[in-house]
């Protein structure tokens, strides 16, 4: 287990247990900790499939292919454990993450990781790895791991050798629920330098992309490092990257490049750097179609950008949202009204 780190089990009861041995009923109090939910192997589908080495999304595209005739429901969640060969494959309905994860957040929780509890249990060599869980058993082999009432589980296990096991979490986990759209995304917060560079952008190049001179354009991606060195001169002594960024955006202004890229950047930079749950994954700007910003953390907080923006006085709308290997990537396009 992680250092500081606070593993919750769900069933039967709930119950917490940190590295240091210290333990108790119900959630704990929040402090900081980074949080492991281990959640029921009877509402998660554990299989075990050989898959080659792939990017979360693909890999989670490859399963759900070769499961197709095996899945309950037309659309569960699906995570893969990382690396090659034959490994677990995870299935669950949505409807129970977000079950899962409101019951956390009740607690005052979010959750850094989960885990299906059968996944508590070391891998043996050979047979099952056994453990009692009041009214339930937790039971793992090489390539199959479940939980199910002690009658079950001796059907499933038939004659196979047993060997009694302790639940614990594993460093590093076999799997991760919180994958894909669930996966979490770090915030994009920019640092002094990247502001400035921001800037510098909104600066030089809006003006160029307002007055439609292309060749202009291409001809100043190639100045940037001298440009970076005028930036440093033109830049603001203060640290605070929202201060940073509205002193040279006004600076753009002065130098004529307002109402264009420099006018849109600076409030969806600022916008997203007050939203913990959102990252900034993309920009792209065309005079005619505004800029689009490539926002990580769900459609939800592309939403909440978009009404952040409106209440700037900004014209925002939410678009498509895409999966990646990371998550998933909501586009907003924004203009001025």
């Amino acid at each position: 287990m992680m250092p500081k780190s606070v593993l919750v089990t769900l069933v039967p009861r709930v119950r917490w247990q940190r590295s240091d041995s210290t333990g108790g009923a119900g959630w704990p109090a929040p402090d900081g900790s980074p949080l492991v939910l281990a959640v029921p192997g009877e509402a998660v589908a554990l299989h075990w499939l050989d898959l080659p080495d792939l990017a979360p999304a693909q890999a989670a595209a490859a399963a759900r292919m070769a499961l197709a005739d095996r899945l309950a429901e037309a659309d569960p969640h699906i995570t893969v454990a990382p690396g090659s060969g034959l490994r677990p494959v995870a299935v669950v309905a949505r409807e129970q993450m977000a079950g899962w994860l409101a019951e956390a957040a009740r607690a005052g929780w979010k959750p850094a990781a989960i885990i299906p509890d059968p996944l508590l249990l070391p891998a043996p060599a050979s047979g099952w790895a056994v453990a009692q869980d009041g009214p339930r058993v937790l039971a793992r082999s090489a390539s199959a791991a479940f939980a199910a009432e002690p009658e079950l589980a001796a059907a499933i296990i038939g004659t196979d050798a047993t060997t009694p096991a302790q639940p614990a979490l594993p460093d590093p986990l076999p799997l991760d629920l919180l994958s894909g759209e669930y996966a979490q995304v770090a915030r994009w917060q920019p640092d002094r330098m990247q502001f400035k560079r921001l800037a510098l952008l909104a600066a030089a190049v809006a003006g160029l992309w307002l007055g439609g001179d292309v060749a202009a354009l291409l001809r100043a991606s190639s100045a940037a490092s001298a440009a970076d060195a005028e930036l440093m001169t033109l830049a603001p002594s203060t640290t605070d990257g929202p201060s940073a960024f509205a002193a040279l955006q006004a600076q753009a202004q002065q130098r004529g490049a307002a109402g264009g890229l420099a006018a849109l950047a600076g409030p969806v930079v600022q916008a997203l750097s007050a939203r913990p749950g959102a990252g900034l994954a993309g920009l792209s700007y065309t005079p005619a179609g505004g800029l689009v910003a490539g926002v990580a953390g769900g459609a939800g907080e592309a939403q909440a950008l978009a009404d952040a923006l409106a209440v700037a006085g900004l014209a925002a709308s939410p678009g498509t949202t895409r999966a990646t290997a990371d998550g998933s990537i909501s586009d907003v396009t924004v203009r001025a009204k």
